[in-house]
């Protein structure tokens, strides 16, 4: 299959230049881990080693860009892995305002690294990809990357042996059934003391997130038009406050904090119904579709220091495309400037 696939994305890259190589991979119909499979001694090598091992040694490289994506939203980060703390499954890469992870390494699987020719100049990456064969993360040089550890990195675990990738069908999570018991969960929220405490409320009563929103009063969650990240972007690059922008998938969650600086919209000619919207920023880059927001949803969860206020963005599938905070420190309260821009989005009126 791999001479024959790859013969096909030789084609099909002729016939769409522009595209990346998760695009070409859905128009061939296989995942982008079993197109890179295909790609090994062709610009790919595949590598022998665990994910946690790589992303530990990945600190010798010094500066890299760091991508963490899911179908609708792309979050990329110039920064260094450092202050690694992976334990288990799980694991954080902890440097705020900086490369800022939180890692579920259990659903990490194939590894390879990248040489690739584009029209800037020769890419080189590591790629990480997931049990059901979709990029969980992506590792770029810079041009403040140690090449040579980099280098050394891939003589070490590159290996000529390259097995045929096993897409794993997505475990499913127990089917979510309606919940009527509205008044319990209300009172369930209003007791937590840490947002995480919101994950067991939802395991508990088998929610989706918002079916939980939809279940407590309009107090803690509340729908707002889908512009609402237009509006709040804009609002915090004017009023120069520090934001938190999380996107993540199955595997990993990339966090940015920080001041916005830049913001374009973009409309794609080869697909002019999606609308971008895109964060540019020195080190940050975000590209939203904002077209493919179905809801948005303001949250008010309790701690110990007093409510915490999310901006969170839903497709129509369910899944979650981003998440966004107030920079807020432990032990102290949420930003003034956010609760303000957050109380300016008008509720969506629903029996419109």
């Amino acid at each position: 299959m791999s001479s024959k696939l790859f013969t096909q994305y030789e084609q099909a890259k002729l016939e769409h230049p522009d595209k990346f190589a998760r695009d070409l991979a859905a128009l061939l119909d296989v995942s982008e881990a079993e197109l890179t499979h295909a790609r090994v001694g062709q610009g790919a090598e595949r590598l022998n080693v665990d994910a946690r091992t790589l992303l530990t040694q990945l600190e010798s490289v010094g500066v890299t860009k760091s991508i963490t994506r899911n179908d609708f939203a792309v979050h990329e980060q110039v920064g260094r892995y450092q202050n690694q703390h992976l334990n288990g499954h799980a694991g954080l890469i902890l440097n705020p305002r900086e490369l800022d992870l939180r890692l579920f390494l259990g659903q990490w699987d194939s590894i390879f690294a990248l040489r690739e020719t584009t029209k800037h100049g020769e890419r080189f990456s590591f790629q990480f990809f997931d049990l059901q064969g979709n990029a969980v993360h992506k590792v770029y040089s810079t041009d403040e990357t140690d090449m040579a550890a980099w280098q050394a990195l891939l003589e070490q675990y590159r290996t000529e042996h390259n097995p045929e990738i096993t897409i794993q069908p997505k475990v499913d999570q127990a089917e979510v059934t309606p919940n009527d018991n509205h008044q319990q969960i209300d009172e369930e929220w209003r007791a937590m003391t840490d947002i995480h405490q919101f994950f067991q409320l939802l395991k508990r009563h088998n929610l989706s997130r918002q079916q939980a929103f939809r279940a407590v009063g309009n107090d803690l969650a509340y729908q707002v038009d889908n512009c609402a990240l237009q509006q709040i972007l804009a609002a915090a690059k004017e009023q120069k406050n520090e934001i938190m922008i999380f996107v993540g998938n199955g595997g990993c969650v990339q966090i940015f904090t920080g001041v916005i600086e830049r913001i374009m919209p973009h409309t794609d000619k080869a697909a002019p119904f999606q609308q971008w919207i895109n964060v540019f920023n020195r080190h940050f880059t975000l590209h939203l579709i904002e077209s493919a927001i179905a809801e948005s949803w303001i949250t008010r969860k309790p701690t110990k220091d007093g409510f915490v206020t999310s901006l969170e963005l839903f497709a129509a599938d369910g899944t979650q495309i981003a998440q966004l905070f107030g920079q807020r420190s432990e032990g102290q309260p949420e930003q003034t400037e956010w609760r303000t821009q957050i109380s300016a989005l008008a509720a969506k009126d629903l029996a419109a």
